[in-house]
């Protein structure tokens, strides 16, 4: 890899992070020429690093030469995880009906990971949402429907992925990881039905959540 490529690689990571842990919040203007005197770098990395963040939809272009991170209302929130939930549901159907393709043990070993983490004293609620991604990834190409991951991949949002978690109680994180294990309970009975509804539900309450929790909008001005 050239230098320029590698820069360009360690850009893209950092700025991701931010993004994911909402260090750069919703709304917020990025210029390729704050971002190359933040992390110390020339334009040409910072310029190949927002390309790949705006292929995946975690900036949008913004003025004449600007970015910013996308801002959601209300009304996008709700369309977009109603969408996502239908999708995904659907995407559980088909995997249970594939079971035999799945890498089940991965599955449970993310369910596993994931709920022994919510024990800890100290929660690591960024790394449960990287696992808690992985799980629902995993489950949704298993489907085996390009068409589908295509479709997924415009709906779901991943600096919410992330923050969902913070607007749970630790009752909630405690139900919602159990939810996985139901989930895989389902698709290894071979209960699409059961799949399918219960994968549905699980995303729903986590719009539930998003949809009640105020700071997150109006720390982008969108209330």
């Amino acid at each position: 890899m050239s230098a320029n490529g590698a820069a360009a690689e360690r850009v893209y990571d950092e700025l991701r992070r931010r993004i994911m842990h909402w260090e750069i919040v919703p709304g917020q203007q990025l210029r390729e020429t704050d971002v190359a005197l933040w992390l110390e770098v020339s334009r040409t990395p910072v310029r190949a690093a927002f390309q790949q963040l705006r292929a995946d939809g975690l900036i949008a272009p913004k003025g004449r030469r600007g970015s910013e991170v996308p801002v959601w209302t209300r009304r996008e929130l709700d369309d977009s995880y109603r969408l996502r939930a239908n999708l995904e549901a659907w995407a559980a159907r088909l995997a249970t009906d594939r079971r035999d393709q799945l890498d089940l043990p991965r599955l449970h070993a993310l369910a596993d990971e994931m709920t022994s983490l919510a024990k800890e004293t100290e929660v690591d609620l960024y790394r449960i949402a990287e696992l808690n991604i992985d799980f629902h990834q995993l489950i949704s190409t298993g489907a085996g429907s390009t068409r589908l991951t295509q479709m997924l991949s415009r709906v779901v949002h991943l600096p919410l992925l992330y923050k969902v978690f913070h607007t749970f109680t630790a009752e909630q994180v405690t139900m919602t990881l159990l939810e996985h294990h139901t989930i895989l309970l389902a698709i290894e009975a071979g209960d699409a039905d059961w799949a399918e509804a219960i994968t549905k539900a699980h995303i729903l309450a986590a719009l539930s959540s998003l949809m009640s929790a105020e700071e997150l909008f109006t720390a982008q001005g969108t209330a």
